[in-house]
């Protein structure tokens, strides 16, 4: 199978796919917006694995794209929304991408890139096309390239195939026991590989109903959602968790909710978010554990049977895992090393980055980058990363990315950033800078110097001008100890 023909079952095609808006989308509806989002594509003269990126707020039409670019044999790149236009013209760079779908919204920003890299097709709405013959695509081949934030402070894109992917939507349907009669609400960005997973293939693979959202704000609509839309799976990231735990709904209302269970992932989950939660809504809240370069879901706790806190579960169906020392030797239950990931759904590589892609795939295992440990049982624990990612709200931040600009700027001589603690265990980076001799900062015109050229959710939440950072004996700067500040 592949990604276009996941809507295409004759059991489904009466079945309502979307919920937005007032709007019900049928799979038989879904399936044919998707064919003239093909056959358009098809006519403006791309071809079977042509890029095409999507840059695009949550919509049904979103969906009708990814999924006709993916019918189309074509390669679908999902922008970030909160991007800067000079972060996406290097997204577009990198892949070679020219044609970009926009919403109504993003037209200032794609205009600036527009002006950063000269000619690109834009395209803002679905039109009525002429049917045509489509270059099918097969299982093996790419269906996306996902960027995520890299080591170097530059993206990296993530190629996934088509077998990637719905591999992991299958194991995601038999570790959570996903049925047909399950809606479920998809309010998390479409651009994030967790969405487009477990919130859209999932779903679309079994004849589920997607309940969509334009984004989480205002909350008042998700919590409305959850009511009116009878949602029975609910998909979020912890700091969602957090603020339902603490929103005052009256305990008969709570009884009139449909949800069967709650799945939370893209950032680790307290234990305190977890009990407070689950003491409240009555409901069982499971933790799992992805990178987008694992398509991206490894492992969850299971619905049914033991659930451990503190711990991101067991591998799904069809996927292994181990934990390694520096050497590269698997370590004995219980210790702590490297956390390696194998199955059908670890990506191809990197695009056009064969070393990085060698270095973090080796005899078909994933290096993901963090520490963990496994018990007796098979359970992973997550205890800490080997690299310096922040995690904000589910979206990843490397802090090098950041000190590259902050370098950028005369006043400062040195800088390093690292991610402090807030609310439901989600992080917000720190810059600690030397000014340069003589040099004056104040914290808001370095917060405006890196808003210029950052999405929100990167700007440092905190400025600290020291006199100078620590530094080990080849002088590189210790972060472990700005951490401990």
């Amino acid at each position: 199978m592949t990604i276009g023909e996941l809507i295409k079952k004759p059991e489904y095609l009466k079945r309502v796919a979307i919920k937005f808006e007032g709007q019900r989308i049928t799979y038989s509806v879904l399936d044919s917006m998707s064919d003239n989002a093909a056959y358009y594509l098809k006519g403006i003269g791309l071809r079977k694995g042509d890029k095409v990126a999507i840059y695009m707020q949550n919509c049904p039409e979103y969906i009708a794209w990814y999924l006709g670019i993916a019918k189309a044999g074509m390669i679908s790149i999902p922008i970030n929304t909160f991007l800067k236009d000079k972060e996406i013209a290097y997204i577009l760079r990198d892949s070679g991408c020219i044609t970009v779908i926009i919403s109504e919204a993003m037209k200032d920003c794609i205009n600036k890139v527009k002006e950063e890299i000269g000619h690109i097709t834009v395209i803002e709405r679905l039109v009525p096309a002429k049917e045509t013959a489509l270059e099918i695509p097969t299982e093996d081949d790419v269906a996306t390239i996902i960027y995520t934030s890299g080591t170097t402070g530059f993206p990296k894109g993530v190629i996934l195939t088509h077998k990637n992917l719905l591999s992991n939507a299958e194991a995601c349907i038999k570790a959570i026991d996903i049925t047909k009669d399950d809606r479920i609400i998809l309010f998390l960005p479409l651009f994030h590989s967790f969405a487009i997973t477990v919130c859209m293939i999932t779903p679309l693979m079994i004849g589920a109903r997607i309940v969509l959202l334009r984004s989480v704000k205002p909350f008042s609509k998700v919590v409305k959602a959850l009511f009116l839309d009878r949602v029975s799976i609910f998909v979020a990231v912890p700091i969602v968790y957090h603020i339902l735990s603490k929103k005052d709904i009256p305990r008969t209302l709570l009884k009139l909710l449909a949800l069967r269970f709650c799945v939370s992932g893209a950032a680790p989950l307290p234990s305190e978010v977890l009990q407070s939660f689950e003491q409240r809504f009555k409901i069982p809240l499971i933790e799992g554990y992805g990178l987008t370069e694992a398509s991206p879901v490894v492992s969850v706790n299971p619905l049914k049977g033991l659930r451990k806190p503190c711990s991101v579960g067991i591998p799904l169906p069809g996927i292994e895992v181990k934990v390694v020392g520096d050497d590269g030797n698997e370590l004995p239950m219980g210790e702590v090393g490297e956390l390696l990931v194998k199955g059908p759904c670890v990506m191809l590589g990197y695009y056009n980055r064969p070393e990085e892609t060698a270095e973090t795939i080796r005899d078909g295992w994933l290096s993901t980058g963090d520490l963990a440990r496994i018990d007796e049982d098979g359970y992973i624990c997550i205890v800490d990363r080997k690299k310096d990612l922040i995690i904000t709200d589910g979206m990843n931040i490397y802090p090098r990315e950041i000190e590259e600009l902050l370098l950028k700027n005369v006043a400062v001589s040195e800088a390093a950033v690292v991610g402090i603690k807030g609310v439901a265990g989600t992080e917000y980076p720190k810059a600690y800078i030397v000014l340069k001799e003589e040099a004056k900062a104040s914290e808001k015109e370095i917060k405006d110097f890196c808003r210029e050229s950052l999405a929100p959710y990167k700007v440092p939440r905190q400025i600290e001008f020291v006199k100078e950072l620590p530094k080990g004996p080849t002088g590189k700067i210790l972060k472990r100890v700005l951490r401990c500040r």
